[in-house]
């Protein structure tokens, strides 16, 4: 099955040496596509100082999120299960050999056909629930629920998408509690924001959230590294005025 890895945040710019090589040793980067999904900022999390980072939400409006098609594609559910086990070790590089979640999250499978060739679907669902515990939206058989992904109007031409659940705040934070979290820092994590907007991910909240960081003017603002996003983010929301 051509399958494609459906990605909505840093493991598609994290320069960390494992997250570098997966990139390269399992994706086709120059086949990247940007995709329609509902996604949207949700999640605390503390290795990014208690910063927002993106969640696949099914109450979000569309946003933009990056599908990447795999180097090969799948013959058996066996090598499902190894796309699946690469793809959380890029995610979480600490993790058990041959995981596939931890409390806060896991990978999900979404695929074209439904109903989903039997064989394929089965043997994912108990293989899922050996291993995992399902964080919306990945359901209890170890399926990503939410609609295949659209590319400028048209189903992105894959057979199977991999993606990963994260576990959002039982309070969904509002775009000025997403940027002030950013604002509140002094520690570079605003840059998870920027390097999304730089290579694809993209919220529907991300004018109202660059709104609240221009209002309250972060010494950050001014880093150089960020001057070309900077300047794409007051076009685009000039734009709109």
């Amino acid at each position: 099955m051509r399958t494609g890895i459906l990605i909505v945040g840093s493991l598609l710019w994290d320069r960390r040496r494992e997250r570098e090589a997966w990139r390269q040793s399992r994706l086709a980067l120059d086949r990247a596509v940007h995709v329609q999904v509902p996604i949207r900022y949700g999640r605390r999390s503390q290795t990014r100082g208690n910063t927002f980072v993106m969640t696949l939400a099914l109450d979000s409006p569309l946003g933009q999120g990056v599908l990447v098609p795999c180097r090969t594609s799948l013959l058996d559910v066996p090598a499902l299960r190894v796309e699946a086990e690469e793809l959380w070790k890029a995610e979480q590089p600490g993790a058990e050999p041959g995981s596939i979640a931890a409390s806060w999250g896991c990978v999900g499978v979404l695929f074209r056909d439904k109903p989903a060739p039997g064989d394929w679907s089965r043997a994912w669902a108990a293989h899922f629930r050996q291993k995992a515990s399902p964080v919306l939206p990945v359901d209890s058989d170890g399926l990503l629920a939410i609609p295949w992904p659209a590319v400028g109007g048209q189903a992105a031409d894959v057979d199977l998408i991999l993606g990963i659940a994260t576990k959002a705040e039982a309070t969904r934070p509002r775009p000025e509690d997403i940027a002030d979290a950013w604002i509140d820092q002094d520690q570079g994590h605003e840059r998870y924001f920027f390097e999304n907007v730089r290579h694809g991910p993209r919220t529907s909240e991300d004018p109202l959230i660059w709104m609240r960081i221009e209002e309250r003017r972060p010494s950050w603002i001014q880093a150089g590294d960020y001057a070309e996003t900077v300047a794409a983010l007051r076009r685009e929301l000039h734009s709109r005025v």
